[in-house]
C-alpha cells in the first residue's frame, strides 16, 4: 500500500505541473516586475500602429494625425530599449510615421486634383 501511495505521489508531481502549465523545475530567478511587463506594451502599440500603414489611404486626415501622434508618443518608450533594439525599432517607427505623414499631406492635394477635373 505504501508503494502505491508513493507511486501516486510521483505521478501527481509530474502530471499536475504538465496539466496546469507550471514548470517542473522551479526557476531561481524572480518573476518579472510589473514595470518589465509594462515595458513590453510598447511592442503591442508599435505593431498596432505600423500594421495600419498598409491601409493608410483609407483613413481620414484626423485618423492619420492620431496615428502620427501615437508614433510620437511611442518614440520615448523605444528610446529606453537596449542599443540594438532601439536602433531597429526607432528606424521602423520613423518609416511608419513618415509614410503616415506623406499620406496625410497628399490627401488634400488628391482632393484638389479630383475636384478640378
Amino acid at each position: 500500500m505504501r508503494e502505491k501511495a508513493r507511486s501516486l505521489a510521483i505521478v501527481l508531481a509530474i502530471a499536475l505541473p504538465v496539466l496546469f502549465g507550471t514548470p517542473l523545475i522551479v526557476n531561481s530567478e524572480p518573476a518579472a516586475p510589473a514595470a518589465d511587463v509594462a515595458q513590453e506594451d510598447w511592442k503591442t502599440e508599435f505593431e498596432d500602429i505600423c500594421s495600419k500603414t498598409q491601409d493608410s489611404m483609407a483613413f481620414t486626415t484626423d485618423e492619420l494625425k492620431s496615428l502620427v501622434d501615437r508614433c510620437d508618443a511611442l518614440k520615448p518608450r523605444i528610446e529606453k530599449l537596449d542599443e540594438s533594439q532601439k536602433k531597429v525599432y526607432l528606424k521602423r517607427l520613423q518609416m511608419c510615421r513618415d509614410l503616415l505623414v506623406f499620406v496625410m499631406q497628399s490627401k488634400p492635394e488628391k482632393a484638389k486634383d479630383t475636384s478640378s477635373e
